[in-house]
């Protein structure tokens, strides 16, 4: 089931829309001189109900006069105009089941909003950007994170339990309230740019068990327990843990790789990135200084590492050449 944008709601005065979707479905653009009122796009068709983990992008072509864009996820049932994504929540008093449900990151002041509430939770966003959304469906901790520009940011919810046959009713879509905002979004039609685990990476039957056939994933992560002294071992639990969530497990098992190896550059990278999550920022800026070391002019170790730094800005870093 292939998916592409639509609308879900706008404004309109006159014969002004405040968007436009190109002919490939997936660019929008907000095309108000003012910005006095969101449109919000979402996919074409839900998720599909046989996905244990689903993720897509959005590229940030022009974040607009203001920057406030919206990027998450929504129940088919949203259609409350004049919000940003996840500012509002809607249960029909009549038909309890029938509850509009949505949330998402936002590029203006980094703040996650779900159905009303909001928190501060990761960087800003602007031109150039590429932001990943990841739903994970695998198991009753139902969690999403997010991505920038390749960084993991960090499990930023849980899906509530009391919606009903959510699973069959999750759309992605974007939110958008600024003057001459630009934004593409990619569902798979094309190779995603900052995928963080592919077939390439850790091979084809564990990145099966992760995206295709979940189930079996601890399985087969549980599986590679007794091989504590295989790097490529080492590197599928690191990474599946990271990817599922269980952050203390990947740390774990990648820090048993690095005293293996001690400058494999996949350790350190995913390491860092955990160390970040958990706002342990020291032991991440230490990771990617000397991920920075063996790659200076590694483009994802340069953002990470800058990215750290502004959170711990007492940190007096060694002698790295940022490019």
């Amino acid at each position: 089931m292939s998916l592409c944008l639509m609308v879900l709601f706008y404004q309109q005065r006159g014969i002004l829309m405040i968007h436009r979707i190109d002919s490939s479905g997936f660019k929008v653009n907000y095309t108000d001189p003012n910005d006095y009122k969101a449109v919000v796009i979402r996919s074409n068709n839900p998720i599909p109900s046989q996905c244990g983990l689903f993720y897509f992008e959005i590229e940030i072509i022009n974040e607009g006069k203001n920057g406030m864009i919206g990027v998450g996820y929504c129940t088919k049932q949203n259609n409350i105009s004049d919000f940003m994504p996840g500012r509002k929540y809607v249960e029909d008093q009549e038909n309890k089941e029938n509850k509009s449900w949505g949330y998402a990151y936002h590029g203006d002041d980094g703040y996650f909003f779900c159905s009303g509430s909001g928190k501060p939770y990761g960087p800003t966003y602007t031109a150039g950007d590429t932001i990943g959304c990841y739903l994970n469906f695998r198991n009753d901790d139902k969690k999403i994170f997010y991505t920038k520009n390749g960084i993991n940011l960090g499990i930023v919810c849980y899906l509530p339990n009391n919606l009903d046959d959510l699973k069959n009713n999750l759309y992605p879509f974007i939110g958008l309230r600024s003057q001459d905002a630009s934004v593409e979004a990619n569902f798979g039609r094309k190779k995603f740019k900052y995928l963080t685990m592919t077939n390439d990476d850790i091979g084809k039957e564990l990145w099966e068990a992760c995206w295709i056939n979940s189930e079996t994933i601890d399985q087969y992560v549980d599986e590679l327990k007794n091989k504590s002294n295989d790097i490529l071992a080492l590197i599928s639990r690191g990474k599946a843990y990271l990817i599922i969530g269980k952050y203390e497990e990947a740390y774990t098992a990648l820090t048993r790789l690095l005293e293996i190896e001690s400058e494999n550059i996949i350790a350190l990278k995913y390491r860092g990135e955990i160390n970040y999550i958990m706002e342990r920022y020291k032991e991440s800026i230490a990771d990617l200084e000397n991920l920075l070391k063996i790659k200076p002019y590694d483009a994802w170790a340069d953002e990470a590492y800058k990215l750290v730094k502004e959170l711990n800005v007492d940190y007096i870093p060694a002698q790295i050449t940022l490019h």
